[in-house]
């Protein structure tokens, strides 16, 4: 049996519609029919029961479905593994990862990476956010999973969004701002603001500096890391903005509320070298799931 057959009939009994079916394959209704019919001879059986109305599998139908699926998975399963060889690539994928970030989507790509490519060595390290580009860019990594703060990386990555994130203004629980369910920035008029060091945070440093220019004068410090800003805050020295996601590294002491304005959202991203043709990254990227 021709594996083009078998996806044909793996579509059209997903869609029960030979029209619909036939478009999305971009050939003629009577071609597919004739290749259905093609693929019942094969099997000796009817697969479908058609009429005017409506198409359904048969009991060997659904049978042959389940096979048929099996056989296909197990086909381009093969055909990657054959590539990988032909192409010679080490097999080794490096990922470099915000931890709080990614920790939500990388446990399944993983496991389904991992089940796809026993033979390929997975190495994981995470990062603190100033030294990711610099790994991914001197070639120790060849993914980093990070925000896109940094729009100079778009000159030598490729990137893939996973999801979006909003920054949040991060205080004490019982700030008067945690009783709003999101924040104009007007309401840090009087607030004092502990910022990201530039040093360490680069990009993401020159955004927050850029945002909070307004409120020079209010700035009580700065932080070299994300654990330090979250102690300042929770000992009264102020309030930060940060990503949503870092509450996950905070405790109960500090409260994060949202920033209105779409301006303030911002993308989780998968990035990997323009000139990096490791069909490993591809794979891997397809088995994140977007949230």
């Amino acid at each position: 049996m021709r594996i083009s057959l078998l996806r044909e009939f793996i579509i059209l009994s997903k869609n029960l519609n030979f029209s619909k079916t036939a478009k999305q394959l971009y050939i003629t209704q009577s071609a597919l029919s004739k290749h259905i019919s093609a693929l019942e001879q094969e099997v000796g059986a009817p697969l479908l029961v058609r009429n005017n109305q409506s198409v359904e599998l048969t009991a060997i139908g659904k049978l042959v479905l389940e096979e048929v699926i099996a056989v296909v998975n197990r086909y381009d399963e093969g055909v990657n593994r054959i590539n990988l060889a032909i192409a010679g690539i080490e097999q080794e994928l490096k990922i470099g990862y915000l931890d709080a970030h990614a920790r939500v989507v990388l446990v399944s790509a993983i496991q389904h990476f991992e089940s796809k490519f026993p033979q390929v060595n997975l190495k994981l390290v995470s990062y603190e956010y100033e030294v990711l580009s610099q790994h991914l860019k001197n070639e120790a990594v060849d993914i980093i999973l990070t925000v896109d703060f940094d729009k100079n990386m778009e000159s030598w990555c490729k990137f893939h969004p996973i999801y979006k994130d909003v920054l949040c203004v991060v205080v004490r629980p019982n700030h008067p701002l945690t009783k709003k369910q999101s924040i104009d920035l007007n309401d840090l008029n009087s607030e004092r603001i502990i910022l990201p060091n530039y040093e360490q945070f680069n990009a993401f440093a020159v955004f927050i500096n850029e945002i909070t220019e307004r409120f020079s004068q209010n700035v009580s410090g700065f932080y070299q890391h994300v654990d330090s800003a979250l102690l300042m805050i929770e000992a009264g020295q102020g309030v930060a903005i940060m990503p949503r996601m870092l509450e996950i590294r905070a405790n109960k002491a500090v409260c994060f509320v949202p920033i209105k304005g779409e301006q303030y959202t911002f993308q989780f991203v998968a990035a990997w070298r323009k000139t990096d043709n490791n069909p490993l990254i591809k794979h891997f990227i397809s088995l994140i799931p977007n949230k």
